[in-house]
């Protein structure tokens, strides 16, 4: 398998297993006004839009205030449409590319704090960033709905890989989240 082929099931399953726990999440009544789960889920999302800007050279926007989503529809619906265009934008990356170094806005933050110059990075190993970054905040999401009285989703890529690699299984939705996270709303 190449390195392409690995990050693009690596994206698969995250689009499966965030689609999952957003379906947990909106069936689960007292998930519906918690403020936890609303800036955890906020918070994959925003890094995962903010890494694709960063992916297809286009300059950091705004990131929209989590304030800006009226409720947890319009957040999830941004969710999605930032999968879509990961998908897009993976499923066309070349190999080649993957060694391309991305340059991150936010680099000299940790530079302070661990005390010297950060390493080139990848574009392959931001995209690990991302997948390893979200399972670890859907982890959170998870314990957070256990804490809830919910029973939170299976969500391993084993699992995944097990049934067969299904698609994402989004909840239904409605709304132009796009509007809503660019205060067109």
């Amino acid at each position: 398998m190449t390195n392409n082929s690995m990050l693009h099931l690596l994206f698969r399953h995250m689009e499966w297993a965030d689609a999952r726990v957003w379906t947990s999440v909106l069936s689960t009544p007292a998930a519906q006004n918690d403020s936890i789960l609303r800036d955890r889920l906020f918070h994959i999302h925003v890094v995962q839009w903010g890494f694709l800007h960063l992916w297809l050279d286009r300059p950091l926007p705004e990131f929209p205030d989590p304030s800006k989503f009226p409720d947890l529809a319009a957040l999830v619906s941004w969710g999605r449409q930032a999968h879509e265009q990961i998908a897009g934008y993976t499923v066309q990356a070349e190999e080649a590319s993957l060694e391309r170094i991305i340059t991150l806005p936010f680099a000299e933050y940790f530079e302070k704090q661990f005390g010297k110059a950060a390493a080139s990075i990848t574009l392959s190993q931001t995209m690990l960033q991302v997948t390893s970054h979200s399972s670890h905040h859907r982890g959170q999401v998870n314990t957070r709905l256990r804490e809830l009285g919910a029973e939170p989703p299976l969500v391993d890529l084993i699992v995944w890989s097990w049934i067969g690699t299904p698609a994402a299984n989004w909840p239904s939705i409605s709304g132009d989240a796009t509007a809503v996270a660019e205060g067109r709303s």
